[in-house]
């Protein structure tokens, strides 16, 4: 196939692109920055620069939600990078002679809300908040290719832990000088995915006969917090147990933190795994002895 790509050089994109290449397809990758091409792997900086009948495109792009503090001004950044960028995607698609056979188009589990008590599948209805309604209008502007009788599947995104970059590297610092931490009362869920497992899921939504419209991109065994804390705690020689008060992270994070760090969902791959998805890191001792251990 030949796959156009946005967000085609971040954390989930370039591991994505990898896998495409070695299954032999061709990839063009939309980008800000002038990059040399390589060989199957061409970047271009304007959606007019792809020349050639796409088969699928994957939509990745977007500003980093925990990157900094929520100001006006990078809130509407954020909206730019996802919703405006993906709905100038769907317009150019509907230019096109020979339109697109599927599009993949990424949101995220904020979609649901935060909540300590429930468990979100992929029916479950969309929550209030700045990153619920971003997700809600990014998955709208997804959604008006099928207008164009293009299928759409959309995934929903949990927190991403790899090797390097991701979440798992700035969420563990301290545990490096002995402190195991955790923020505000530990005690939100966090739901969590392997780097591996999400580039896996995105392939089983390009490769599938029928693929869902939704995809929880998430571990089947989310954790609290301070949980996770107690797993880390154990690849390291902790010395001090320390949780960092919820009121300082508001002042240091201000909404963001309100909505993506104190607060949290319990979020199911149920459609996942209805259709037989077997995940390689189903729990997050698996995850971390990988990442961690080697």
């Amino acid at each position: 196939m030949h796959v156009l790509m946005t967000g085609g050089t971040g954390l989930i994109g370039t591991a994505t692109r990898e896998l495409l290449r070695e299954q032999g397809h061709r990839v063009t990758v939309l980008t800000r920055r002038t990059r040399q091409d390589e060989g199957q792997l061409a970047f271009i900086q304007s959606l007019s620069q792809c020349e050639q009948n796409v088969d699928a495109v994957i939509n990745l792009a977007g500003a980093g939600l925990a990157d900094r503090r929520w100001s006006r001004r990078y809130k509407r950044e954020i909206t730019k990078s996802r919703v405006q960028l993906t709905q100038r995607l769907v317009e150019w698609m509907g230019t096109l002679e020979v339109a697109p056979k599927t599009l993949i188009s990424a949101s995220a589990i904020g979609y649901y809300g935060a909540s300590e008590t429930s468990q979100f599948t992929e029916s479950s209805a969309g929550g209030t908040g700045f990153s619920a309604e971003l997700c809600q209008a990014w998955e709208v502007a997804a959604n008006e290719a099928a207008a164009l009788g293009i299928p759409v599947t959309v995934l929903r995104l949990g927190v991403v832990f790899a090797e390097s970059g991701g979440a798992l590297g700035k969420m563990t610092q301290s545990f490096r000088f002995g402190v195991e931490s955790w923020l505000g009362s530990g005690s939100q869920w966090l739901s969590w995915v392997h780097l591996n497992d999400v580039v896996r899921a995105i392939d089983h939504a390009l490769t599938a006969l029928s693929p869902a419209p939704v995809y929880n991109v998430v571990a089947p065994n989310a954790v609290r917090h301070r949980d996770l804390a107690r797993e880390v705690g154990q690849f390291y020689g902790v010395w001090l147990k320390l949780g960092v008060p919820a009121a300082s992270a508001k002042l240091l994070a201000g909404q963001m933190a309100e909505e993506l760090l104190l607060t949290g969902q319990h979020v199911l791959p149920m459609q996942l795994e209805e259709e037989g998805f077997h995940f390689h890191f189903p729990t997050v001792a698996d995850a971390l002895t990988h990442i961690i251990s080697g």
